[in-house]
C-alpha cells in the first residue's frame, strides 16, 4: 500500500460535508492538491494548530482508535476555549509504515469525532520517516457566531475563576500507570464554550496543567501590571473538582494537600478554566446543570496587599496563584508554576 491508497482508503469519503454550513456546491475535500470551501454565512473564522509526538503526547501502547479520537479531540479543545463551533480540519500524518489494520482503527476513531462535532476532514499530507515514534499535526477551522470570541487577556479584578469537570486523573494514570479513558480520550468541552462566549471575560482548555495555564491568563488579562495582582484560590472548593479515580488510585497514600497540588499540576485534561464576573454566577450553574457537566467556582482575581508576603524567594515565585484554606486547614500556600514544558 502506497501513500495514496492510504488516502483513498482510509481519509477519502463521498458524499456531502458533515458541517450544514460548508456549501456543498462549492467544496473540495480530500484527494485534490488543496482544499476549497465557502461558508454559507459570513461568520469570523478560527483556526488553531496542534503536533502530537509519540512518546510526548501519547503512549506507543495507546490503540489506534483512541488515537485517532484524540488527534482532532485536544484540537477542538482549543477551539471550545475560544467559543468557537468546529468546521472542519486537516491531517498531516508521520508514519514509519503503513499498517492497514492500524489505520482502519485509527481512521474511525478520527470520523467519530469529526461526525459528532460536524467537523470535516479537509485535506492533509502523508509521509513516511525512519523514526520509530509517529506523529500528527492537526490545523482545526471553526466560526464563531456573533462578532464575539473568548480570548485569553479579558479577566478583570474581581472576577471569578471557574473550572469544568474533574482534574487530577491524566497525571495519576501516567504517574501509577493506570488505564484512563479521559486520558486517552479526552472529551472537547464545545458546547460549555458556546454557552459561555457571551458573557466569560477570559478562557483557555487545560493542555498544560491548571497552575501554568491559568497564570497564561493572568499574565495575558494583566500585562505589565501582573505584580498588582494575585488569583487565590480555594481548596476546599479544589477539593470538590478532583478526580474520582485519582482518590481511590491514592487513597491512603496521599493527603488531600498533596493531591490538590498534583491536580494543579495535571496537564492532558482538556477541561476549560474560565473567569467570569460574579454577577453571572446563577447562570453558569444553570449552564453546568443543563450540560451535565460539573462547573466550579476555585478561585478569584483579588488585588495584592500587605496581607500577603509578595517577597520573591526566586524567580519560581511570582506571587500570581495562591491556594487559600476557607476552613482555615492551613495557611495561605504560593503555588508555583508547574505541568509541562517542551523547551
Amino acid at each position: 500500500m502506497d501513500e495514496f491508497q492510504c488516502i483513498e482508503k482510509f481519509f477519502k469519503k463521498n458524499g456531502f460535508p458533515v458541517n450544514s454550513l460548508l456549501s456543498n456546491r462549492f467544496f473540495v475535500g480530500v484527494g485534490d492538491d488543496a482544499s476549497v470551501f465557502r461558508l454559507d454565512k459570513n461568520f469570523p473564522i478560527v483556526v488553531t494548530t496542534d503536533m502530537l509526538a509519540e512518546g510526548v503526547h501519547f503512549s506507543s501502547e495507546i490503540d489506534p482508535f483512541s488515537l485517532g479520537k484524540k488527534v482532532l479531540a485536544v484540537n477542538l479543545s482549543d477551539l471550545a476555549a475560544m467559543g468557537a463551533c468546529p468546521l472542519g480540519f486537516t491531517l498531516g500524518l508521520g508514519l514509519n509504515t503503513l499498517n492497514p489494520s492500524w489505520l482502519l482503527a485509527f481512521s474511525r476513531g478520527l470520523f467519530e469525532v469529526s461526525r459528532k462535532y460536524k467537523c470535516e476532514l479537509l485535506g492533509g499530507d502523508t509521509i513516511k520517516h525512519k523514526s520509530n515514534y509517529n506523529f500528527f499535526s492537526v490545523t482545526a477551522i471553526g466560526y464563531i457566531e456573533g462578532e464575539r470570541a473568548l480570548r485569553r487577556n479579558g479577566m478583570k479584578l474581581g472576577d471569578d475563576i471557574w473550572v469544568s469537570g474533574d482534574l487530577g486523573e491524566p497525571i495519576t494514570a501516567l504517574q501509577l500507570q493506570k488505564e484512563s479513558k479521559k486520558l486517552i480520550q479526552p472529551l472537547p468541552k464545545v458546547d460549555l464554550g458556546l454557552k459561555i462566549r457571551e458573557f466569560a471575560t477570559s478562557s483557555i482548555d487545560l493542555s498544560d496543567g491548571l497552575s501554568s495555564d491559568l497564570r497564561h491568563l493572568i499574565l495575558a488579562s494583566f500585562s505589565g501590571n501582573s505584580d498588582k495582582i494575585f488569583v487565590e484560590l480555594y481548596f476546599e472548593e479544589m477539593l470538590k473538582c478532583l478526580s474520582q479515580n485519582m482518590l481511590n488510585w491514592f487513597a491512603g497514600k496521599k493527603d488531600n494537600l498533596d493531591l490538590v497540588m498534583l491536580a494543579l499540576q495535571s496537564g492532558d485534561e482538556y477541561e476549560l478554566c474560565f473567569s467570569a464576573p460574579v454577577d453571572a454566577r446563577t447562570k453558569i450553574r444553570e449552564i453546568g446543570k443543563n450540560l451535565n457537566l460539573p462547573l466550579t467556582l476555585i478561585g478569584s482575581v483579588r488585588k495584592r496587599s500587605s496581607e500577603k508576603n509578595f517577597n520573591f524567594v526566586n524567580n519560581r515565585n511570582d506571587g500570581l496563584l495562591w491556594l487559600k484554606s476557607l476552613t482555615n486547614t492551613f495557611d495561605n500556600i504560593f503555588v508555583e508554576k508547574s505541568g509541562y514544558v517542551h523547551f
